[in-house]
């Protein structure tokens, strides 16, 4: 079995008509429902960033801004987190703070386990499927696409009432983030159910999609989900012990703004919005890419002089000069977490499967991680133009690609150790032998 072949060997079910429902009337108010549950998500991510902005504006005295134009605020913030471009007054700004984006991401996960689950034309049995058309419906993909679009148009309505406030956003750069959004939501949907089997009528779906799943993908994807976890985990820690560690600078400089309670408690807020950019970019730092912030730049031998904006967090960063020696062993990290996908890759297969076939499984996982750090870090970068602050984060092709290189450097290394010590196990030095 080669590994773009089939990982089970059940037969498919005979040639028939697929059990897919018509446009009927009752299929249309379904769709319809989907598309308005997608039209909620959007109204109650801008409610949920609206109540503590407004809040704010109502507890600070020297806020001289007016409701609607409060309000405004919220959707601008909102239009944000999918990193579409906010033209205030001067500036363009674009910086999607990710743990906003992430819980917009689980509040339209909640509503597309509704969306897929709970179909009355499903609830009662189990479809046959007999093609790709019967096996989108049985999961759902009609009304996912459905409540995707619904997201997408009430999305672009609600950040076009942004347009008669001071900072209107630019429409069209909001569709990608406003597609991402719900669409992951939906696909995280169908993953943690195909690790639960608990709903018949999408595991019938689902156990169609896995029959033709080439084993490459089955088996490179969930590895390479567990590296992405492991690296976040080695860069959460390492965000922390920086900010520890360089805690006197990042109070002095909340001292040197003088924000009052509320103005102090907002900006710790929106930088802990802002602590999943953060761990990307220390991330993009272990591989090398380095970290832009306006003028400065971060990398292993040097950090060079710049104006920064005064951001506690910020005080984080190393002073100007040249970096401690060695810092390259950094990349270590990520050939550590290449590593354990190569050993993934290796306990996923048999043991007299031939090198190549390990080889493609992990480098297939080192693809899916570095298309993982591509998008992740284009959301996890912006920037304020014009002006010195015109990229504020990483280059998310060469992030990406370094990621890419070191998980695969780290993964092949591993898989030709293993296959070779599996190899001397399986025929022991001087040939097999007999026994009595």
């Amino acid at each position: 079995m080669t590994l773009l072949q089939r990982p089970e060997t059940s037969q498919d079910e005979p040639p028939g008509p697929d059990p897919t429902p018509g446009l009927t009337l009752g299929r249309v108010v379904e769709l319809l429902t989907a598309a308005v549950a997608g039209a909620v998500c959007v109204l109650l991510g801008v409610l949920a960033v609206a109540v503590p902005v407004l809040v704010t504006w109502l507890a600070d005295e020297r806020s001289t801004a007016s409701f609607w134009q409060s309000v405004g605020v919220s959707v601008d913030f909102w239009a944000l987190a999918h990193r579409a471009e906010v033209r205030a007054p001067g500036a363009d700004v674009v910086l999607a703070p990710l743990l906003l984006t992430a819980g917009l991401v689980v509040l339209c996960w909640y509503a597309a386990r509704q969306v897929v689950f709970n179909r009355p034309d499903l609830m009662a049995r189990v479809p046959l499927i007999r093609g790709w058309r019967s096996a989108w419906h049985a999961l759902g993909g009609e009304d996912a696409t459905a409540f995707v679009a619904g997201y997408v148009v009430a999305g672009l309505l609600v950040a076009h009432t942004a347009s008669f406030g001071l900072a209107p956003v630019w429409l069209p750069s909001l569709v990608p983030g406003a597609v991402l959004v719900p669409l992951l939501s939906v696909v995280l949907v169908w993953w943690l159910e195909h690790r639960r089997d608990d709903h018949p009528a999408v595991d019938a779906g689902l156990r169609w999609v896995r029959r033709r799943t080439p084993v490459l993908v089955s088996r490179g994807v969930p590895a390479a989900v567990e590296v992405l976890v492991g690296l976040s985990a080695v860069c959460f820690l390492m965000v922390v012990g920086l900010l520890l560690i360089r805690g006197e600078r990042v109070l002095t400089l909340y001292g040197a703004l003088d924000a009052g309670v509320v103005g102090t408690t907002v900006l710790t807020v929106g930088q802990l919005l802002a602590l999943p950019n953060l761990m990307l970019w220390a991330l993009a730092w272990l591989t090398g890419a380095g970290l832009t912030v306006g003028t400065v730049h971060v990398g292993w031998t040097e950090s060079t002089p710049g104006d920064l904006p005064v951001l506690p967090v910020l005080g984080a960063l190393p002073e100007p000069g040249a970096m401690p020696p060695g810092l390259w062993a950094m990349a270590l990290v990520p050939l550590v977490a290449g590593g354990w996908l190569g050993y993934r890759a290796v306990d996923g297969t048999p043991r007299l499967a031939s090198w190549w076939t390990k080889t493609q499984i992990a480098l297939f996982g080192a693809l899916v991680v570095g298309v993982a750090a591509l998008v992740l870090g284009w959301l996890a970068t912006g920037g304020l133009t014009p002006g010195l602050l015109g990229t504020v984060g990483v280059e998310p092709w060469r992030f990406a690609a370094l990621l890419t290189a070191e998980v695969a450097a780290g993964a092949v290394l591993v898989v030709t150790v293993l296959h070779l010590s599996g190899a001397r196990r399986v025929v022991p030095r001087g040939g097999p032998r007999l026994q009595a």
